[in-house]
């Protein structure tokens, strides 16, 4: 070290100063030797050395190869989150068929009115229905799921898929929806702790099926 900062110093060494180096270094050895480590060498970490410090420091220490591990960082909790409501379970072999008036109504739907117009119709009175029987019954805000199981029939987009349709309105009175006035307004109102009746899916994979036609 002594004759790093000799060489790195513009003033040219005496002899003097050259045998003082060689004691010092000398010296330096001895006590490297002694001791068993060399005190006077700067230490110096690997980029992987660095990286593993850091971890360790951030995040406890890191498990060895049999898998110990002498501090772990603990989980943070998952922030509360509500559930969404669960949907409508898939038709199967198990799954009741759908009631004569459903089936009536559907068929007055698909017989008297435009392919295409049909085809929107039961996409909206699908939806409808799944919001009215899952969003519109779950627990918690009341305000906030009524508003799921209430249909404005003066809205346009509704007064064409369901009023203006041949067997729409029937078709929404055989899932459970009623009519009701509030206002001077005419609504389409799913009773409070009505999921649907048990042959639902069925109904929903009939109307799903045929809006996908050709």
């Amino acid at each position: 070290e002594l004759e790093e900062r000799a060489k790195a110093s513009a003033v040219p060494m005496s002899n003097e100063a050259k045998k003082a180096v060689e004691q010092a270094k000398k010296g330096e050895e001895v006590h490297a030797a002694t001791l068993g480590y060399n005190p006077y060498e700067t230490a110096r970490a690997t980029a992987g050395q660095a990286r593993t410090a850091n971890v360790a420091m951030t995040h406890g220490s890191i498990q060895d190869k049999e898998g110990s591990e002498s501090s772990q960082q603990q989980p943070t909790a998952a922030p509360n989150r509500v559930a969404p409501p669960p949907s409508l379970p898939e038709a199967s072999a198990q799954t009741p068929p759908v009631s004569q008036a459903f089936e009536d109504a559907m068929t007055t739907v698909i017989t008297t009115n435009d392919h295409e117009a049909v085809k929107s119709s039961l996409s909206i009175m699908r939806k409808l229905i799944v919001n009215a029987t899952t969003k519109g019954q779950a627990n918690g805000d009341e305000a906030a799921a009524a508003k799921f199981r209430r249909v404005r029939l003066s809205n346009k987009k509704i007064k064409a898929a369901i009023p203006d349709m041949n067997g729409a309105l029937e078709l929404m009175f055989s899932t459970g929806f009623q009519l009701a006035e509030e206002e001077g307004e005419t609504y389409l109102v799913y009773p409070p702790g009505d999921k649907g009746p048990v042959w639902l899916p069925n109904a929903l994979k009939t109307m799903q099926d045929y809006e996908t036609s050709s």
